[in-house]
């Protein structure tokens, strides 16, 4: 049963402030789990209810790093948390990025660096595109995306950077040799930004905005794959397909609250199972029509 908007921001704010979101997510994380969280922009008059989300998390999860993912994995005494950022926003270079390191904190920034050249108007001229293929009538005009140099001084400040596609085009939406350069010429092209191999990728839009050829082809270029399917992961053994909650950064802490209760992973169960056996068809394929990413070890 979908609820409209309106209910369901009720039901959730209520459910937080009653205080029994908050007591079933203590319930389902524990020291063995990493729940990732995944924001998009975070624009000026926002920031506040951001910080707020901050402060709300560091009480009760300790904070991964991404450079966390690629070192010898290590238990400790809290759940833990990884905060993702899609999109490429200029906002998350010159507002979040600040703000995590205030607090001694990093992010995982997905990009794509097709945009990252581009004016707003440029972008949102490519994104029209997108909207079509997806057949939406409207979408927001308000993003501008990081420079290339930007990008780079992200990582060198100790953020992680992944791709999220070339130009976030829809991979189910498009033919193959043209999926293929979305996420190939993605990977390249941040690997020669970066002087190294990106070892993050994120697919765009849906649950189930992936393909048994696209996952193939991620894999090939990258080590972990972030899905946009709410879960909780296992730590300090997690799998290579990540499970990430997406949070709306404009509802407040009680709103969150709801989001990490496990409710929103109920929701999606059909959908992690889905995503699980699309999976386990990919990394069961016969030795050399899938090759790891050198520099990278450890089970798919």
């Amino acid at each position: 049963m979908a609820f409209p908007t309106s209910a369901r921001d009720l039901l959730w704010s209520v459910a937080g402030r009653s205080g029994l979101a908050p007591l079933a997510g203590s319930l389902i994380h524990s020291p063995a789990s990493l729940r990732i969280l995944m924001y998009h922009d975070v624009p000026g008059p926002l920031i506040p209810i951001f910080e707020s989300h901050l402060k709300w998390l560091a009480r009760r999860f300790e904070f991964l790093t991404p450079r966390d993912l690629l070192l010898e994995p290590k238990a400790g005494k809290r759940p833990k948390a990884l905060l993702t950022f899609d999109d490429g926003c200029i906002d998350n270079y010159e507002l979040v990025a600040p703000l995590l390191e205030s607090y001694s904190l990093r992010g995982l920034f997905f990009v794509c660096p097709g945009f990252a050249e581009l004016s707003r108007e440029a972008c949102f001229a490519l994104m029209e595109r997108s909207s079509v293929l997806l057949e939406e009538k409207t979408r927001d005009s308000r993003w501008q995306r990081m420079s290339r140099q930007q990008i780079i001084d992200l990582d060198r400040r100790g953020h992680g950077v992944g791709s999220h596609t070339m130009t976030h085009t829809p991979l189910t939406k498009i033919d193959q040799p043209e999926m293929l350069r979305e996420i190939r010429d993605s990977a390249a092209t941040l690997e020669s930004w970066l002087g190294r191999p990106c070892p993050f990728f994120a697919w765009t839009y849906s649950w189930n905005g992936v393909t048994r050829e696209s996952l193939a082809a991620a894999l090939q270029c990258h080590t972990y794959c972030f899905s946009p399917c709410s879960g909780v992961n296992h730590w300090p053994q997690p799998r290579r397909l990540f499970w990430r909650t997406g949070v709306d950064v404009s509802k407040p802490v009680s709103h969150l609250q709801t989001q990490v209760s496990g409710i929103v992973d109920y929701l999606y169960r059909t959908q992690r199972l889905e995503l699980s056996t699309l999976w386990d068809s990919v990394t069961a394929s016969p030795p050399g029509e899938l090759q790891r990413p050198s520099g990278f070890g450890g089970p798919l």
